[in-house]
């Protein structure tokens, strides 16, 4: 990897952004909040063993936001070198005073802010990595899975990336704050089959903090190839009410309409399936939901929010019945509520399993029913709940995977959906939303 760094230190940061915020007040601003980012991205794409791409990237972006009682402007610009800063703020006031005033505008209050934080999520571990080993390692996972079986017959190609982020956030109500962050990927899709029986393609992927913690390359090429060569054997169903276990990859998707339909500014507008639901149950009554943004090493985890807000462990649902909205402030505000910090997102959600096992040993807990390991499309209506998406997965009867199955359309109604989960099983891996392989009783499936 080039010997690029970050082109400011965190006390660089932290005088620019209170530079910044100074002069917006002086020049009319009533508050104002500011976000410096800057990311270094190195990845590599191979094709059968083959460089399809080499590149390093530098990228910075600055984002102000100003306040003039409740009228708002932001502006935002590429680059952290800034010749004028008066002209940056006038420009943002200049936008402000051609917005509507809204009552709910405006920074985090002051009590709900975090000022420092003391804990050590290890979200910064930075690798030094000469660009050959770099290459090597997409390599090598190609070709360990090229190698392993031959019903494995190309690639589609194999991707490893090395990020670090650089960030500060700073407000007129005494945030300035920022630390450093890495993140790893890496991703390997195969192709596999024959021309009589038709050819299939499956892939795997990882994402950590630390590159020492990335999936062995054996290992994750076997985990590419076995989930290629369960496609290969092809069979037909007829359409049907079945039990329907969702492969934890695709029961994360479930927890994520969920996690949409309680989101603030969905709940604000009056577009959700779960409008008015607090205290109210929506899951089986042995299910937790949790939210940690203090997890070590996590993906999502984080001291603050996008608004410079604390955030908090904190329980979504408990015992099947939702405990919490997920708000920023504006959408809090509208709704006479606080924020519970989640401006920009989910910070690493698990949900309690009930069964332990992988896919294998929960299809036991079927007779004939269908193991859904593909979606196609976003079919989700938010207002409603109404839920239909094109599917592929692995047929089960008499509790063992008999054939791969396409072309196939899952429906229902996820409110009904999330009453009618039987099992959560322990089999989830890594991501910032832990689900483990999910069987619901009475989905539709129609060929």
């Amino acid at each position: 990897m080039p010997n690029i760094d970050f082109e400011l230190n965190g006390a660089a940061l932290e005088s620019k952004a209170t530079h910044i915020l100074q002069r917006a007040l002086s020049l009319g601003a009533t508050s104002g909040a500011i976000a410096i980012n800057e990311s270094i991205e190195t990845g590599v794409d191979v094709l059968k063993g083959n460089i399809e791409n080499f590149e390093t990237s530098y990228d910075s972006h600055l984002s102000l936001s100003v306040y003039i009682g409740h009228n708002k402007g932001s502006i935002g610009i590429s680059g952290t070198n800034i010749d004028n800063v008066d002209s940056l703020v006038k420009h943002a006031l200049d936008i402000a005073k051609y917005t509507e005033a809204d009552p709910n505008n405006g920074i985090a209050d002051k009590e709900i802010i975090c000022t420092n934080f003391s804990e050590t999520l290890e979200l910064y571990n930075p690798i030094c990595l000469s660009n050959q080993e770099l290459i090597n390692k997409a390599q090598n996972i190609e070709d360990l899975a090229l190698k392993s079986s031959n019903k494995i017959t190309n690639s589609n190609g194999a991707s490893v990336s090395i990020s670090k982020y650089n960030f500060i956030l700073a407000t007129t109500n005494g945030v300035n704050l920022g630390y450093k962050t890495t993140r790893y990927d890496s991703s390997l899709s195969l192709i596999g089959g024959n021309e009589k029986d038709g050819m299939q393609t499956d892939y795997w992927y990882d994402s950590c903090r630390d590159f020492n913690d990335f999936i062995p390359d054996k290992e994750f090429a076997n985990i590419a190839v076995n989930r290629t060569l369960r496609r290969l054997n092809k069979g037909k169903i007829k359409s049907g009410k079945y039990p329907v276990i969702f492969e934890h990859q695709i029961a994360k998707s479930l927890i994520g309409n969920f996690l949409g339909a309680i989101n603030g500014n969905n709940l604000y507008r009056k577009l959700s399936f779960l409008n008015d639901s607090l205290n109210t149950s929506i899951f089986p009554t042995w299910m937790n939901i949790d939210e940690d943004p203090f997890v070590i090493k996590g993906l999502s985890s984080c001291y603050f929010d996008n608004e410079g807000v604390a955030v908090q462990k904190r329980r979504l649902v408990e015992s099947g019945i939702l405990q919490s909205y997920q708000l920023n402030c504006y959408s809090a505000r509208k709704m006479h509520m606080q924020s519970t910090g989640n401006s920009g997102g989910n910070h690493n959600i698990s949900v309690t399993p009930n069964f332990s096992g992988d896919i294998n040993k929960l299809a036991t807990t079927m007779h004939n029913g269908l193991i859904v390991i593909e979606t196609i499309g976003h079919g989700l209506n938010m207002v409603t709940g109404d839920y239909s998406v094109g599917a592929s997965g692995l047929w089960v009867k008499n509790g063992q995977i008999q054939f791969f199955v396409d072309n196939l359309t899952i429906a229902g109604n996820l409110k009904q959906i999330y009453h009618n989960i039987q099992y959560i099983s322990d089999d989830s891996d890594h991501g910032s939303v832990l689900c483990g392989s999910t069987l619901v009783d009475g989905v539709s499936v129609s060929t």
